[in-house]
């Protein structure tokens, strides 16, 4: 008898589980590519955080030179993309991967971080901020917020 308790519990306990994925993919999986920082790897354990909480899959890569290669922003609903401004210009492989996957049906949102106030040039949405641990939250939060409502506004979610 105490066996059979044990099965029920463990099938009750899997199958109680078992929906929690598949809701996070009913409303499409965001690609994060980042840069290893600790003020990066902060943001994106943030914004991962309230993704997943609110119902989206979150795909997490590093970004060193040809890290995006493999990845298509047509696989995602939406992608981020957070890296650091280097001489007042983006990451060259990241305006390369940009200018190759703009025309993809998904929302891209390019965050640079940056000392200097330098215009960002690129063909999607882009931010910037300075690199301050004490703000990942509120950033985590605006970034996240940005991405939802577009993926809300134009239903593209994938």
């Amino acid at each position: 008898m105490r066996k059979i308790r044990h099965a029920v519990l463990t099938v009750l306990f899997v199958v109680t589980l078992l929906p929690l994925p598949l809701a996070a993919q009913a409303k499409g999986t965001i690609l994060i590519a980042s840069e290893k920082t600790g003020f990066k790897d902060a943001l994106v354990a943030e914004m991962e955080t309230l993704l997943t909480g609110a119902g989206y899959a979150v795909v997490k890569v590093k970004h060193p030179k040809g890290g995006l290669e493999g990845y298509r922003a047509a696989d995602y609903a939406a992608v981020f993309i957070t890296n650091s401004g280097v001489n007042s210009k983006v990451r060259p492989w990241v305006t390369e991967w940009i200018e190759k996957n703009r025309t993809a049906n998904s929302y891209i949102l390019l965050h640079t971080t940056q000392i200097r106030d330098w215009k960002v040039e690129t063909s999607v949405d882009a931010i910037t901020s300075a690199s301050t641990k004490k703000e990942v939250k509120n950033l985590a939060r605006e970034y996240v917020a940005r991405i939802t409502g577009k993926l809300e506004r134009t239903g593209s979610a994938q």
